[in-house]
């Protein structure tokens, strides 16, 4: 495993070989993260909740099978970041996952050309970018999938 600083671990939290985790990332009771899984720097890790796909910078999953539910916000408040880098954050993580228009190839292309310079989002772009072994952890959709 490769951890980063500042990492907090919770009550039985377990981690499978070959993980990556990012600083200051947080993981609750009883959480699982299944091998060569990445968990991106300030993500959150919800209790009860494996994670078999890679979690994205400042992302926050939960579930049986992670879902991404959002933004660790108030991780981000936490370790100072500002309103207007944490408001860029939450408009790319719409338009990256919530849009409807285009592939999410095009989405990410569109996010980058839009918040250049904003240090959260180009955090979550170079993750997203960078080769992985997993899938990404996604939200549920309205459909339930």
């Amino acid at each position: 495993c490769v951890i980063g600083d500042e990492v907090i671990m919770a009550n039985n939290a377990t981690l499978a070989g070959h993980v990556v985790i990012g600083e200051c990332a947080v993981f609750g009771g009883l959480s699982a993260v299944h091998q060569f899984v990445r968990i991106g720097k300030y993500a959150m890790v919800g209790g009860v909740t494996g994670v078999e796909r890679d979690v994205i910078p400042y992302g926050s999953v939960v579930g049986d099978r992670a879902r991404l539910s959002g933004l660790n916000i108030v991780g981000m408040q936490r370790h100072g970041f500002n309103r207007e880098e944490i408001q860029a954050l939450r408009q790319a993580y719409q338009l990256l996952f919530e849009g409807e228009n285009g592939t999410f190839a095009e989405r990410l292309e569109r996010v980058a050309s839009r918040f250049p310079g904003m240090r959260a989002v180009e955090d979550v772009l170079a993750f997203v970018r960078a080769e992985s072994s997993r899938g990404l952890c996604q939200p549920k959709t309205g459909n339930g999938a």
